[in-house]
């Protein structure tokens, strides 16, 4: 008793006041989940905190003035701590604190620099931390313990954030999902080897709307808006919580869904992705559809903001490789609009500010570099029907072969049925044999259904492509501005600016293999003539890597070409339908 009395007249001398003493109460949980508990496994919860320290202020002879409590707020610094900053700014501003009470000088800081810039501005305003689990002395000594123990807590919480950052990731490439799980799933903890384990399992609530979400918006006839609707009006909430009961789900919220590739079974951690424990949700086929009428809905990784134009998402870089954004500015004829690159933006880049005017007119002209000539397009459509003409061929024979399994599973049905009084067949094995007839037929209906309409389909998108190829730049000079935007994404995903011109673009798959297949043919074509004109005129040159004769490309089908066009691009696709007698133009 007589140390603390000690100790307390030293802090008395250095306030320079009389009379009964001031304190505030810092107490501060670094997690949510320390939150609302009696004792955390430390000892140090709020109700322990506030507990100990009103103690010492009763031992000190102080009336505590304010109690700060910053509840379940990690932050490596004091600027993340709002109750924090509200104390040290009544105690600069009133000047009437002799101590700052904590439970430990790891609760108030967990950074030495933080630590050294509290102290000089406690002593300012006359005030000193008070730590109940640490050595207080304002001395020499006192200051080097001070010193000491928050250069340990800074190296303490640097080496368990590393520690935790590095489970996290052990956790993430072994499939665990390290954080709560999104709707549609549920946190659950199973016994595994006498431990217990945490596991994600599907929400059978809740997966079955987002599963038909997914399912109707991949459809393209409805906005993310009217989806979400139609769900809230069947029943979709989110998960209550202790603080919220249950909701709709926000349409921001849905959005993040549709994109989210968790839902695909993948869990996402650090740029890297890996397969998930949790079972998906969403087929590749599905997330995929979803993602391509998100990109033609105005998605594909641009958010809709006030100054929104059809281009944005599609310009890039040519020079730095960043993304293009809209800014506003303001002239003599009040504001307007110009695209400026980020790396421009962020001082690490040359590219000028480009005029949206201009770099409207640079795209247009731009598409004339996708157009095909009437002569490729005829001679494409022809040797497109000619192949389906085949391929109809056979399927009218596996048609005949669908239909006659059909007639032999209508004869064994009629067989089985016939023995269901037989008491040597028991009735539970004939209906599931007749079950499994009943479903083979049902597929092979569904087979017959597919079989035509498949390829029809194909070909009225074929020829469509064909026809928007003709004419790309007047198509895309009288498109409104929603059907610009989706061309954007079909054709020209990726537009490289240089200044006021198109330097490069990247080709959507919907016609990269055809409009590269004829730049293939032009450039085989020209080599052609020249290695003709170059024989003539030099009989003896025979070193040319093109035969005299063209015959190999004479050969060459359009399917042998796209093939080149897919081995470029590293593509292992098969070509749709195998096109043959297509040959370059010779001299």
């Amino acid at each position: 008793m007589n140390a603390q009395r000690e100790k307390t007249s030293r802090l008395t001398v250095v306030t320079g006041r009389t009379g009964r003493k001031r304190a505030v109460l810092y107490l501060r949980v670094s997690t949510p989940s320390q939150v609302n508990t009696d004792y955390d496994p430390e000892g140090i919860s709020i109700p322990a905190q506030r507990e100990a320290c009103e103690r010492r202020a009763d031992e000190l002879g102080a009336d505590i003035v304010e109690t700060y409590v910053e509840p379940g707020r990690s932050a490596t610094t004091t600027e993340g701590r709002p109750r924090f900053q509200e104390m040290m700014a009544r105690i600069k501003a009133e000047q009437d604190v002799d101590y700052v009470i904590v439970y430990a000088r790891s609760r108030i800081h967990r950074n030495s620099i933080d630590a050294a810039i509290t102290k000089r501005d406690l002593r300012k305003a006359g005030a000193a931390i008070v730590s109940i689990m640490d050595y207080t002395e304002d001395t020499a000594i006192g200051d080097l313990v001070a010193t000491v123990l928050d250069g340990v807590n800074e190296y303490q919480s640097k080496a368990s954030g590393a520690d935790i950052r590095y489970k996290m990731g052990q956790k993430a490439k072994l499939g665990g999902t390290i954080t709560k799980a999104p709707i549609g799933y549920l946190n659950q903890h199973i016994e595994f080897e006498g431990r217990e384990v945490a596991i994600v399992v599907k929400d059978d609530e809740r997966a079955p709307y987002l599963l038909q979400g997914f399912e109707l918006y991949a459809t393209g006839q409805y906005t993310a808006a009217e989806v979400l609707g139609a769900l809230t009006a069947a029943g979709l909430r989110t998960r209550p919580t202790r603080k919220a009961p249950a909701q709709p789900l926000a349409l921001s919220r849905f959005y993040d869904i549709l994109a989210d590739r968790y839902y695909l079974g993948i869990i996402e951690h650090q740029g890297e992705e890996y397969p998930g424990r949790h079972d998906a949700l969403v087929t590749p086929e599905l997330f995929d559809r979803v993602q391509r009428v998100l990109a033609l809905h105005g998605g594909g990784g641009t958010r809709q903001r006030t100054h929104n134009h059809y281009l944005k998402g599609t310009l890039w870089c040519g020079r730095c490789g960043k993304r293009f954004i809209v800014m506003p500015g303001r002239g003599n004829g009040g504001t307007y609009f110009y695209f400026i690159c980020r790396g421009r933006q962020d001082k690490n880049c040359t590219q000028p500010y480009v005029r949206i005017e201009a770099i409207e007119a640079a795209v247009t002209r731009h598409y004339a570099a996708v157009a095909l000539t009437d002569d490729f397009r005829d001679r494409l459509r022809h040797q497109l029907d000619d192949a389906l003409l085949g391929d109809l061929a056979g399927l009218s024979s596996l048609k005949k072969r669908l239909t006659a399994r059909l007639a032999e599973l209508d004869t064994k049905e009629d067989q089985y049925l016939d023995l269901v009084g037989d008491p040597g067949w028991p009735k539970e094995k004939l209906r599931r044999k007749v079950e499994a007839i009943r479903t083979e037929r049902e597929e092979i209906a569904t087979q017959l259904a597919d079989t035509s309409s498949r390829l029809t389909a194909g070909r009225a998108f074929f020829l469509a492509a064909l026809e928007l190829l003709r004419d790309p730049q007047g198509f895309y000079e009288r498109a409104g501005t929603s059907l610009k935007r989706a061309m954007n994404k079909v054709i020209f995903p990726k537009l490289f600016v240089d200044g006021e011109e198109i330097a490069d673009h990247q080709l959507g798959e919907a016609v990269r293999d055809v409009v590269q297949a004829q730049a293939l043919v032009s450039r085989l074509t020209q080599q052609a003539t020249t290695t003709g004109q170059t024989a003539r005129a030099n009989p003896q040159n025979t070193s040319s890597p093109v035969p005299k004769d063209e015959a190999t490309w004479s050969a060459a089908s359009v399917t042998d070409l796209l093939a080149v066009v897919h081995l470029d691009h590293g593509s292992s696709r098969t070509v749709l339908v195998g096109l043959t007698g297509f040959e370059p133009a010779t001299p």
